[in-house]
């Protein structure tokens, strides 16, 4: 059987940066009586988010193409030698064509078969579980997973609670048939039907602008956790490795409560698990990319991966979709 391995990572950020007192002049109804305390230290005490990023004249396409561009250069190929594209997203700004065809247009081969999956916060997760299959088949040598979201389009600015969370960006992966198992075992996937606490409907079934509902953020919170920790237990099972001999944990970057209530709850120090949520804010499927890319290329505080270093990755999708994969860089 054939193996795998991430032979590249790449990941773009939008060029507007909005703080959180550029938020607040933009959030409406909030009431700082009701919270306790002003704006910006309540969105740092609630989410620990300061910073995430904005378009301006980019759209979804634009960052995801820029972001499978790093990654492909990582990866040291040249787009003729791609197989396959599998693009994570619910915020495309056209349904046809699809995402990837824009991609590997935009990329420069535009003969690239490819598909787009939507799963929410698990997208990317669920693209490498694909890939990795298509993979270890051995009919396909190189594979480009990306993620990309524009949560800003669909962010509802009336409603404080929600419009704290989300950011925009792009990251992506380049998955290579390889002699060297990257990829431990195979991922761990899970559905967990339950549509009351996160919601973005079909604006045009719907016939109006439609936003991100997000109700039940206590409840939210210990599922996500609950969600991943039992995944990342899951994959570490039918994986090699013990939890112990993990060098990082990246999970999906929801908010700094879940990701601090998730190392609490897997008994490992915060130092093992990238935090990123607090510069990019929750950019969906995009935040596992992202942190990933970062970490890889040392760009982050405290977080460096290195060649041979074992990663934990888990994630959990409003829905839910949940999964998680152990990989060796």
């Amino acid at each position: 059987m054939k193996k795998a391995r991430i032979a590249g990572t790449g990941s773009y950020l939008p060029k507007k940066l909005m703080t959180n007192q550029k938020l607040e002049k933009i959030v409406k109804k909030f009431d700082p009586v009701r919270a306790g305390m002003p704006f910006c230290e309540w969105t740092e005490k609630v989410t620990g988010i300061k910073t995430r990023y904005y378009v301006e004249d980019e759209d979804t396409e634009y960052m995801a193409a820029e972001a499978s561009k790093k990654a492909l250069e990582a990866a040291g190929i040249k787009p003729d030698k791609l197989d396959f594209i599998i693009a994570a997203s619910f915020t495309p700004s056209k349904e046809i064509p699809n995402l990837a065809c824009s991609i590997a247009d935009r990329i420069g081969n535009g003969n690239i078969p490819g598909f787009v999956l939507n799963t929410a916060c698990a997208g990317f997760i669920c693209g490498l579980d694909d890939a990795y299959y298509k993979i270890i088949s051995g009919n396909y040598k190189n594979i480009l997973i990306v993620a990309s979201e524009t949560l800003s389009k669909v962010t509802d600015f009336n409603d404080p609670a929600t419009a704290v969370l989300f950011g925009d960006g792009a990251g992506a992966v380049v998955l290579q048939q390889s002699d060297k198992e990257g990829i431990s075992t195979f991922p761990y996937l899970k559905s967990d039907y339950s549509p009351d606490h996160l919601e973005f409907k079909n604006s045009n079934i719907e016939k109006e602008k439609c936003f991100i509902r997000m109700d039940g953020g206590p409840r939210v919170l210990k599922k996500a956790v609950n969600a991943m920790a039992e995944a990342a237990k899951k994959a570490l099972e039918i994986s090699t490795y013990k939890l112990e001999a993990i060098d990082w944990i990246i999970p999906h970057q929801a908010n700094e409560r879940i990701i601090r209530s998730l190392a609490e709850k897997l008994n490992v120090p915060m130092e093992k698990v990238c935090l990123t949520v607090d510069k990019f804010g929750n950019t969906s499927a995009a935040t596992i990319p992202i942190a990933l890319d970062k970490a890889v290329r040392g760009e982050l505080e405290n977080y460096k991966i290195k060649k041979g270093d074992k990663v934990l990755l888990t994630t959990v999708g409003g829905g839910y979709s949940i999964g998680a994969v152990v990989l060796e860089y």
